[in-house]
């Protein structure tokens, strides 16, 4: 396996000489800086390219940020974006430095992006350990096999429900996640662990990003044959053995402390890609806590939007001019998104783009569909209005003078 070591060089050649070491003793060829001799082409290009033809990148943040290149950024920066999402990148960080203000930044970017693969040191033997043992866990990662993309589009699909017992008004959304290669990555045990239900439970309730209404309870977590339920009254999450996620709840903010658009209860565009980009960040969130080592290293993902035909999809704009006509379906019909595969720290850095994606699948399904069945609706604010009673007589003629009975007076 290729390893290539990236960092400032001025100041950091004892600790990319441990990194070094750690990875020769394990029996990997390691390429730097340092090995490159005189070439026509620039040291940029020459590194940059060793990033590409590398299996692994050993990334080490010392104090230092490095000299701004004609890109904006430090040549380590360089390295690290044209690794970033195509490979491994472990990064390591320094203790007990004080970092410039660049590099605080670029730490922050990486452990964003990364965040399983960062480690501590605060010298070269600890450094040297701990790309030892990054490498070796890296390894043991690989050993399930390459992945199998259409065995992985398949199961992904296979985890989107067929049925969705929902109430008019309740549009299910469904995010699915399904990691390769393929393997049995939670022994039974660990869905049992209460350390790690409490934290799928606080993360979908109180996280930057929650999936469950916080002014619902959560029932208590069951597990289904090989699978761990954790459930609201319209809301669900699911974690397998293997490592697949589902994310179910309302497609429309309907909870009490949701702003109120007036007019008829709609699919709201804008609050249905913020639900699917908030399914995919949990569903990020969670593979990092189970799946620290990035066994699962591609992704599937897809979703499914149920009950659209009980629902206008309209976006808050024409809500707002609009809010008492649209046009409606009548019944439970399916938008998808189908299964894509990805690298798996899309899931965190790409979510908006990949929300963007799923949500303008779903709003042409939804719009073909109500265009075709679909009638313009209007909500009345009050009792309809009495039409008036129309003549038999036709137009022109007088009526008939009433009978001597009808002009009797009443007794």
């Amino acid at each position: 396996m290729k390893v290539f070591i990236s960092s400032v060089t001025g100041g950091m050649e004892g600790y990319r000489a441990a990194a070094r070491q750690a990875a020769e003793a394990l029996g990997h060829t390691v390429t730097a800086a340092e090995d490159f001799r005189a070439s026509p082409q620039s040291p940029q290009q020459v590194c940059l390219g060793a990033v590409r033809d590398a299996d692994v990148v050993v990334l080490l943040l010392g104090a230092r940020y490095g000299a701004p290149q004609e890109s904006g950024i430090s040549p380590t920066h360089e390295e690290y974006r044209e690794a970033r999402g195509t490979k491994p990148v472990l990064a390591f960080v320094q203790k007990g430095v004080t970092r410039e203000p660049e590099q605080e930044r670029f730490v922050e970017e990486v452990s964003t992006w990364e965040s399983s693969y960062r480690e501590f040191f605060d010298s070269p033997e600890s450094l040297r350990a701990a790309v030892t043992r990054a490498l070796h866990d890296w390894e043991l990662s690989q050993q399930a096999g390459p992945v199998n993309e259409d065995e992985l589009v398949a199961r992904t699909a296979g985890l989107l429900p067929t049925r969705s017992a929902h109430a008019a008004g309740v549009a299910p959304l469904h995010v699915v996640v399904a990691g390769a290669p393929a393997q049995q990555l939670l022994r039974p045990g660990a869905l049992d662990d209460a350390g790690l239900r409490r934290d799928m439970q606080r993360e979908a309730v109180y996280g930057d990003h929650p999936v469950f209404d916080p002014q619902q309870g959560v029932q208590e977590p069951v597990v289904h044959g090989t699978t761990l339920l954790i459930t609201q009254a319209d809301a669900q999450i699911t974690l397998d053995e293997q490592g697949n996620i589902r994310v179910s709840r309302p497609a429309r903010n309907a909870s009490r402390a949701a702003p109120r658009m007036g007019g008829l209860t709609s699919l709201v565009e804008e609050e249905v890609r913020e639900h699917v980009a908030d399914g995919i960040r949990y569903a990020g969130w969670l593979l990092n806590r189970v799946d620290p080592t990035n066994r699962l290293r591609r992704m599937g993902l897809a979703c499914r939007l149920a009950g659209i035909g009980y629902l206008p999809w309209r976006t808050r704009a024409e809500v707002a001019q609009s809010p008492n006509s649209a046009s409606l379906g009548s019944g439970a019909e399916t938008a998808d998104s189908p299964p894509v595969v990805l690298a798996r720290a899309a899931l965190l850095f790409d979510t908006a783009r990949l929300a963007d994606d799923i949500t303008v699948r779903l709003r042409r399904q939804a719009r073909r569909r109500h265009r075709r069945r679909g009638r313009p609706r209007r909500l009345h604010r009050g009792p309809p209005a009495r039409r008036p009673r129309r003549s038999r007589h036709p137009a022109g003629t007088p009526p008939p003078a009433p009978s001597a009975a009808a002009r009797r007076p009443p007794r």
